[in-house]
Order: structure tokens, then C-alpha cells, then sequence
């Protein structure tokens, strides 16, 4: 296509979506989505009372997720049946999940050149890399609770799999997106640091010690300690007391895994553009710092264009430390094994420039139609409709630059767990969860029968 024929259209665009873009607001801004924060109030409610009967009656709820959010349902449903213990209906939703990421994975490289000029938020959700692997993670976790431990083992395998795939499925992206005509910038995805699950390596340490294979689990406990020392920036604390499984007590341990406090969810940041001659300066427009400086051949100084891209923010945790409690009064701390909060940001980190550079090449070609309609609307038009179409368009090329502020919910913000030693038989263990000030916010009591032969797991959350 010639680049006259591209403005006409992009101008053409400009003017159709100035017409209906009010109506397109008003119309948005009354429409509930589960994003919302109505939505979004009632969920927190109910997740503090645990009270989940009412956060799946509001997930289960179809007007609250769009055609094109059918992965966020699957997610969202599928972790809080999780929680709930009905660990058959949320593998059905997580499978489902897990079906979704691949064909809309297979969809994202067939489409990427073209993708560069569509906001993410026209496109069918296709989910975060984090919430990728901790389907895996959930899904073992339900298979061990249906006592089908290879169906548990194979989860696991997955994780590591998606894992040593990570960056290359971005690259192939980033090269699919640099064969559009309209990829004036160098377009590369970033490092990917995370490459070991702590906690996947430890459900499976438990798994092959619950079948007597020691040397593997042997293996395991050192893959534990291996991800923490080749992954500082995803574990950026200290490995939590293990003990080794080929000790003599190893087979009597019952392990504690609790899950707290609620991942991440996405903000938007407002980003400016500033031109010089062939060369973009890309701000922040909250801090006014300059963030970059990219190469643009042709483009003139002078222009200023504003977008908005996503980023993650961390929740307030309400849970501060969790402490077990056996029968005869001994309290052990539960110690931090995976902060998914720190793997959601490590990972999103791989695929943020290919959002930025889709975002600024996007808003630079809006912004210059833009500018050449109301240089056109200025010749044809009064010089109070001019003002008006002027207006419009200016509105018309940030609003459809918003970012895409689309993510799972319910995933947990860290993975905690402890050890206890304890003679075969039936026990009773009390999990207590407290806050910053050391307030008991909640207590549960879990029985379990310590057998050497079974994984002897307690799994629990509290958000």
C-alpha cells in the first residue's frame, strides 16, 4: 500500500471514530465489566470472608466478561475452585485456560505484523506468561488432592517446559511484528530471568519422596537451592529451611504450603511523545522523565503525541506471616519459597517493549493522520467546526491508545510453606494467619494422617 493511500485511510479512520467515539465513552463507562470497581469491591468483600460462593456467583456471572475475555473466565473461575476444593471443576476451567493461551499463542505469531497497528485491547485476551506456568502449578496441586500423582508429575513438566520457552516464543513474535512495513523501530523482546519454579520443584521433590525415590527428590531439594542462587532477581531472599529427603525423619514430614494475599493487577502509564528531526522522545508524563529516545526516519520536529501503556502494581498484603501449629502447642513460621508477585513482574518484563514499541508506532501514524485531518477540516470547514473535528481527533487518538488493563485475579501473591516432623497416625494442625501488627486474622484446622508412602501436603490460603 502507498503511503498516500495509508494517511487516506488512517485520516478516514480518524474521522469515522472522532464521530462515534462520545457515544463509545458513554456507552464504555456504563458498562460493568468484572474490572470494575463495583465489580472489583464486591470481589474483595468476599474473597477477606472467603466467602466463595459469593466471588463465584459474580465470576460465574456471563455479563461481566466479554466474548473476547472468555481466558480471563477460565482463569478466574478455575483458581477459585480451586480454593473452594473442588479440585475436578477447576482443572476442567484450567485446561480450558490452558487450550485458550495456545490457540490465541498460534493466532499471535500468525497476526503480529498486522497486530501492530491494533490496540491490544480490540484483541482477544491471550493471558500473561506468570499465569500461564501457575496453571500448571494449580493443576498439580488438584490432581494430588484426586490422588492421581502422575497426572500431578506431568503438570510439573509442563512448567519447566513453558519455561525454557519463554524467551523464544518472544523473540518469534518480535520478528513476525519487524516484517510490518510500518515497523520504523528495532523491535526485540527483553531477557527472560526466570527459568526455574522454586515452588514446582519442591511439589515434585514431594511427589517422588512420597514414592520412596529419594535420589530423586535428592535431585529436586538441589534444584531448589540452584534456583534460588541462579535467579536472584526472582528470589531475592532466602531459601526457607527444607529438610533433605534423604534423612531418616524425611519420610514422617508433613509439608505446609500456604498461598497469600492477592497478585498483581495492571495500571495504566501515561507516556508523551515529543519529535525532534528523525528521532521520537518518549516521556513519562507523571515524572517528566525522559525514557528513551528512538530513531523515526522522515518524521519533523515539533509534534506531541500521549499514550498509555500497562504495568504491574503489587496489592496491599493483608497477610504478614502464617505460623502452624501442631497438637502439643510447637508453632512453626511458615517461610517464603516463591514470590509470584516478583515472577509476574520478571516475566512481563520480556514482552514490555514489544507493548511500548506496538504502542509508540501505533500513536506516532494516528497522531500524524491526525494532524494532516485538521489540517484538512481547517481548509474545508468553519473555523468553529474545524475546533471541534480538532478536538475530536486529538481524543480519538489517545482514548484508542488506552492500555489494556486486562488480568486473572485470584493467583496468589507468595508461596509459603514449612516442615513437620511427625510420627505416622492422624494429627490435627492449626494454620493461623496474622497481620503486619500481629492480629490472628484467621484460623483454620486442618487433620491429616502422616503415612510414609503419600505426600503428607497441607495446602491452605488467605487473602
Amino acid at each position: 500500500m502507498s503511503s498516500s493511500c495509508q494517511s487516506r485511510s488512517y485520516i478516514a479512520l480518524i474521522l469515522h471514530s472522532a464521530v462515534i467515539l462520545l457515544c463509545g465513552i458513554m456507552l464504555g463507562s456504563c458498562a460493568a465489566g468484572i474490572h470494575s470497581p463495583r465489580v472489583a469491591k464486591s470481589l474483595d468483600e468476599a474473597l477477606i470472608t472467603r466467602d466463595l460462593d459469593a466471588a463465584l456467583a459474580i465470576v460465574e456471572n456471563p455479563k461481566y466478561y466479554k466474548a473476547k475475555e472468555r481466558l480471563l473466565y477460565y482463569l478466574d473461575a478455575g483458581v477459585l475452585y480451586h480454593y473452594k476444593g473442588d479440585w475436578a471443576k477447576s482443572n476442567e476451567l484450567l485446561d480450558l485456560a490452558e487450550d485458550a493461551i495456545v490457540e490465541l499463542y498460534t493466532k499471535s505469531v500468525a497476526r503480529a505484523g498486522a497486530s501492530m497497528l491494533i490496540n491490544d485491547n480490540m484483541l482477544e485476551y491471550s493471558g500473561e506468561d506468570y499465569e500461564d506456568v501457575y496453571i500448571n502449578v494449580f493443576k498439580a496441586l488438584n490432581y494430588l488432592k484426586l490422588g492421581d500423582t502422575e497426572a500431578a508429575f506431568v503438570e510439573i513438566r509442563k512448567v519447566d517446559d513453558k519455561l525454557s520457552y519463554l524467551e523464544q516464543k518472544y523473540a518469534q513474535i518480535a520478528k513476525e511484528m519487524s516484517k510490518n512495513e510500518e515497523a520504523k523501530i528495532e523491535i526485540k523482546a527483553g531477557k527472560n530471568r526466570f527459568h526455574s519454579s522454586a515452588l514446582a520443584r519442591y511439589l515434585s521433590m514431594t511427589l517422588y519422596d512420597a514414592a520412596q525415590q529419594k535420589d530423586d527428590a535428592r535431585i529436586d531439594y538441589d534444584n531448589i537451592l540452584f534456583a534460588f542462587r541462579s535467579q536472584p532477581e526472582i528470589y531475592p531472599f532466602s531459601p526457607p529451611d527444607i529438610i533433605h529427603p534423604q534423612t531418616a525423619k524425611a519420610g514422617n514430614v508433613v509439608r505446609v504450603l500456604s498461598f497469600v494475599n492477592r497478585g498483581p493487577y495492571k495500571k495504566a502509564r501515561e507516556l508523551h511523545i515529543h519529535t525532534s528531526e528523525d528521532m521520537l522522545l518518549i516521556g513519562s508524563v507523571d515524572d517528566d522523565v525522559l525514557l528513551d529516545a528512538i530513531p523515526w526516519k522522515g518524521i519533523k520536529e515539533g509534534y506531541y503525541f500521549k499514550f498509555a501503556v500497562p504495568y504491574l502494581q503489587q496489592r496491599q498484603a493483608r497477610i504478614a506471616f502464617v505460623e502452624a501449629v501442631t497438637q502439643d502447642g510447637k508453632r512453626y513460621r511458615l517461610q517464603k519459597l516463591e514470590d509470584l508477585n516478583q515472577v509476574a513482574v520478571q516475566s512481563y518484563e520480556i514482552k514490555e517493549p514489544l507493548i511500548l514499541l506496538k504502542s509508540v508506532t501505533r500513536t506516532v501514524l494516528k497522531g500524524l493522520a491526525a494532524e494532516e485531518a485538521k489540517a484538512q477540516a481547517e481548509k474545508r470547514s468553519s473555523s468553529l467546526a474545524a475546533s471541534l473535528i480538532s478536538l475530536a481527533t486529538d481524543a480519538t487518538v489517545y482514548f484508542s491508545e488506552s492500555a489494556d488493563l486486562r488480568l486473572s485475579q485470584f493467583f496468589p501473591q507468595a508461596a509459603l510453606i514449612a516442615e513437620i516432623p511427625l510420627p505416622e497416625g492422624e494429627h490435627k494442625i492449626r494454620l493461623e494467619y496474622f497481620s503486619q501488627q500481629g492480629n490472628m486474622l484467621y484460623a483454620e484446622e486442618h487433620p491429616i494422617r502422616v503415612s510414609r508412602n503419600k505426600p503428607n501436603l497441607i495446602s491452605s490460603w488467605c487473602f
